[in-house]
């Protein structure tokens, strides 16, 4: 394989990605640099658009885009009595798909539990200030299960 540190680098990124490893990594990059106009330039400038204008939002942690806002937290034509806590975007897209809920959702970010969470990182303050701003008389937990034994130890 040649070496060159462009591909190399690129590969090392896409291998990072959720269910990708470096093999995966090298088709997608091979992929990509035999369809250059089709699919870099593109992906290049869509890319460079949500990192200018995506980020989370502080109110609910979903996605916002810094031209329109976020369409979580102004959803204006329906008025909702309840709120569905996540622990991130994957799952409020998951619980979205089914259609079996109606209502807002709040991502918290993860979890305490989670490798290098803290709770001052997760969005909870947000979550109840929202509770009382929005009279909110339904909060849904739709957490994943979390053993809260840890090699016999209790983590409370």
């Amino acid at each position: 394989m040649q070496n060159i540190s462009e591909i190399d680098e690129l590969i090392k990124i896409v291998s990072k990605l959720p269910g990708l490893g470096p093999k995966s990594a090298k088709r997608i990059v091979l992929k990509l640099v035999n369809n250059r106009d089709e699919l870099i330039k593109p992906l290049a400038s869509t890319l460079a658009q949500v990192y200018k204008n995506i980020t989370r939002c502080k109110s609910c942690g979903s996605l916002k885009s810094n031209i329109s806002g976020c369409a979580n937290c102004e959803v204006i034509k329906d008025k909702f009595n309840k709120i569905c806590v996540v622990e991130d975007l994957a799952d409020q897209w998951s619980i979205e798909n089914s259609n079996v809920y109606k209502g807002y959702f709040h991502i918290l970010g993860g979890t305490i539990s989670s490798v290098g969470n803290r709770k001052e990182d997760l969005l909870i303050n947000s979550l109840v200030e929202r509770v009382i701003r929005d009279k909110i008389e339904e909060v849904i937990l739709a957490t994943k299960e979390n053993n809260s034994l840890q090699n016999g130890k209790r983590l409370v």
